[in-house]
């Protein structure tokens, strides 16, 4: 039998990076920022491990400046300490209408899962679902609606 929890421990697959690169991306495409900011963002979305381990966004960050698709600068205009400012490239931009369009042929394969797994189960997890995707979402949806972060 399958075991049916999540794996524990460190991510030695390197999921994490690859799952929260998009969302990095999406969000330095929204405005540049600085790390500290971006994983505030990502939990927004749910990824809670990220801000739990923001050393892993910090490895994504430096990867995606080291392949062209984020730029960064130090900042010491604002009062504190000096923040690295990164912001999205052209190389970025298609980098993520890329993963984007990944994520949307994925997307389509689970809404097809679902709805065969509804349908041959009786189950309908649509309720159930939508009350999940909507606690996720509400952060990123006000922040989104009052015009910035």
């Amino acid at each position: 039998m399958a075991d049916v929890e999540a794996p524990r421990g460190r991510d030695p697959s390197g999921t994490i990076g690859r799952n929260i690169e998009a969302f990095l991306l999406m969000e330095l495409l929204r405005a540049p920022s600085y790390g500290y900011d971006l994983i505030r963002r990502l939990s927004d979305y749910g990824f809670r491990r990220a801000a739990a381990e923001p050393g892993v966004v910090y490895k994504v960050l430096r990867s995606l400046e080291d392949s062209g698709c984020i730029h960064s600068e130090w900042s010491t205009q604002e009062s504190g300490p000096a923040r690295r400012y990164y912001e999205i490239t052209d190389q970025g931009r298609d980098l993520l209408r890329h993963r984007v369009h990944h994520l949307k042929r994925y997307l389509d394969r689970v809404e097809r899962l679902l709805a065969d797994y509804t349908r041959l189960t009786g189950d309908d997890l649509t309720g159930e679902l939508a009350g999940e995707e909507l606690r996720a979402r509400t952060p990123v949806v006000a922040a989104g609606l009052s015009g910035g972060r």
